[in-house]
């Protein structure tokens, strides 16, 4: 049979047994032999490598954005056929060296996710600015706690990216009656002038957004995006959510400008590391952080669509 490896345990069983039990079978079904990744942590490349060593992987189900799949993976993987990445960001997949080797990429692109983490980014921005965090944690300790917090309806939105996920929460900002501004470097001009959109360059997006939404992809060119200088053009009122990646973002002057009360707050769904372990943003306990475990495609539809792509690429790629 084939071997597939899956760097994480927890693939296929947040939904259900029945939900997994689906998946196993599916991947039998088609010659496939599934090694699980015992660990409750991402695979490093040695991890991957001494995997390949004792069963001569043809695939790799990647799991989460801290598995570690380099140039030496591919080196020494000679069997591998193909990488199916459960969600799209393959920021931690040396591409270059998969296409050297021949070894095919895949993503769950082509599913409607990116509704689903629309969805999460419009939550964690009126939970920011109707205080819903320090509100829930004030009554659960028996203070009747009356804040005055922000208005989302009418208020400008930047957006940094206009991707599927970008033109999401277009869709709901719309809906909020709010004025979008737009930084992107491929603008639609058609899709622009229907939805009634402004595109302005990064600083003007930035300085004027009352909320300021990231959805660009992690690379050499976004790797952060957003640092001290950007946190300086902010409004003192205005508040950061990322939903994309935590390395858009420069964490260490993130704090520093939320601490410095140079921004209302952040709300972020991705980290460095993860597992998170102690991450200084949570640790400090500070009400204008809203802090969720990169649950952005985490719902029952979304995950139960993903995690069959994720086995369809592979059966699909390896015939």
């Amino acid at each position: 049979m084939k071997k597939v490896l899956i760097t994480s345990k927890a693939f296929g069983s947040q939904l259900d047994m029945d939900h997994r039990k689906q998946l196993i079978k599916y991947f039998q079904e088609n010659g496939w032999q599934l090694i699980w990744n015992s660990a409750d942590r991402a695979m490093s490349a040695s991890d991957i490598i001494n995997a390949d060593a004792e069963h001569a992987l043809d695939a790799i189900v990647v799991y989460s954005s801290s598995d570690e799949i380099n140039g030496e993976v591919f080196a020494c993987c000679r069997n591998l056929k193909v990488v199916s990445r459960h969600g799209v960001g393959i920021e931690n997949i040396d591409t270059m060296a998969a296409q050297q080797a021949g070894v095919q990429i895949k993503t769950t692109a082509e599913m409607p996710g990116h509704e689903t983490v629309a969805d999460l980014t419009f939550a964690l921005m009126l939970s920011l600015a109707r205080k819903v965090n320090v509100i829930d944690s004030q009554l659960r300790v028996n203070n009747w706690y009356r804040p005055i917090s922000s208005d989302v309806w009418g208020k400008t939105l930047g957006i940094l990216g206009l991707g599927r996920i970008g033109k999401a929460v277009v869709k709901r900002a719309k809906g909020f009656g709010m004025n979008i501004l737009v930084h992107t470097g491929h603008p639609d001009l058609e899709y622009f002038a229907k939805n009634e959109i402004t595109l302005c360059s990064k600083d003007e997006c930035i300085a004027r957004a009352d909320f300021l939404t990231l959805h660009c992809s992690l690379n050499e060119a976004t790797k952060g995006l957003i640092g001290a200088r950007e946190f300086s053009l902010m409004k003192p009122t205005a508040y950061l959510i990322n939903t994309a990646r935590a390395g858009l973002v420069n964490q260490r002057e993130l704090l520093a400008a939320i601490k410095n009360k140079q921004i209302a707050g952040v709300a972020t769904d991705v980290f460095d590391i993860e597992p998170v372990v102690d991450d200084p943003l949570i640790k400090e306990n500070l009400d204008s952080v809203i802090a969720t475990s990169h649950v952005g495609s985490y719902t029952f539809d979304s995950i139960r669509r993903m995690d069959f792509l994720v086995a369809e690429n592979i059966v699909r790629a390896v015939s």
